[in-house]
């Protein structure tokens, strides 16, 4: 694994936006909540942008990630919200210097393009975790996201033990960390962006699809093969849509058996990992092991900063 610079104490976080506007007030919010815990903040000008539902041109936002990559003088780089359009960066980004200035960058949803993306080229970890915009400008913020996401700030590791649902009822499995949105990481299939699933362990989620959307993304993960290569898969939160095409929907449990019941995969579900306040967050290209048993304990073996 590549290990990567940590966050010190008063450093530096480089912050842009990706993928869609930010609400002016939360951005402020989010930009004070870093600034009051000692950390000086650089915040790119994709952050007040707009393009109808873009943050500006896929240009200008691939030239600003790469500015925050290039500047010595940032630690880490934080993608301040999601939504939509990241995925158009892809193909303008210098890859090599990417992966020489090891830089945690840290976000989710539409991020998952990018980090899944990078990873695909590089080899390059980063974190699957709440952004300032859409999570740490809340008041008051949830304490269990929060410390878990400090808690991994300061070691590079995660260390879990829940209550959850699992098809077996012990043993261990290992594998490669693939945490991200699903129907975001199905529009990479077949891109030279998609990262290999062999020996992987998706930790997939999603928000406001349709059911029978969700489904069919996760049919095209099973056609594809994804659930043949990997050792192990977690599902998150399935946030549900404010408006379904059918009458008649089926229950998530019931899509997963439906999918699911002619493999041997170990299946995690209900892991607080999503479009939910109290998301942990989830390191991706790294080895976890899974211990299943009264409960289901995921841990990584090693830490992702070069301390």
């Amino acid at each position: 694994m590549l290990k990567l610079r940590p966050l010190p104490a008063n450093g530096t976080i480089g912050m842009m936006a990706p993928s869609s506007p930010i609400e002016p007030e939360r951005l402020k919010k989010g930009i004070a909540y870093f600034k009051k815990r000692g950390y000086r903040v650089i915040v790119k000008p994709s952050c007040h942008a707009r393009d109808n539902y873009l943050a500006g041109s896929a240009e200008n936002r691939a030239s600003e990630l790469m500015d925050l990559v290039n500047d010595s003088s940032v630690d880490i780089i934080f993608f301040a919200r999601g939504g939509f359009g990241s995925s158009a960066m892809l193909p303008l980004l210098d890859y090599n210097a990417i992966k020489s200035a090891r830089k945690l960058m840290i976000g989710y949803s539409d991020i998952t393009a990018l980090e899944w993306g990078i990873y695909a080229k590089t080899g390059l970890p980063s974190l699957s975790a709440g952004m300032p915009a859409t999570d740490f400008y809340m008041h008051p913020i949830h304490p269990g996201f929060e410390k878990s996401f400090w808690d991994f700030m300061q070691t590079g590791k995660i260390n879990y033990d829940m209550n959850v649902s699992a098809n077996r009822a012990g043993g261990e499995v290992h594998g490669i960390t693939l945490p991200g949105t699903l129907s975001v990481g199905a529009k990479l299939a077949g891109s030279p962006y998609f990262p290999e699933m062999r020996a992987s362990i998706p930790i997939l989620e999603d928000v406001g699809e349709p059911r029978h959307k969700t489904e069919g993304y996760l049919w095209q993960a099973k056609l594809a093969g994804w659930f043949e290569e990997a050792n192990a898969v977690i599902f998150g939160s399935f946030s549900p849509a404010e408006e379904e095409t059918f009458d008649d929907v089926p229950s998530m449990e019931k899509i997963l058996v439906r999918l699911l019941k002619d493999t041997e995969l170990p299946v995690i579900t209900g892991v607080p990992y999503g479009h939910i306040d109290h998301k942990i967050p989830f390191p991706l290209g790294v080895e976890v092991s899974i211990a299943f048993g009264n409960t289901v304990k995921i841990t990584s073996k090693d830490s992702i900063f070069d301390h």
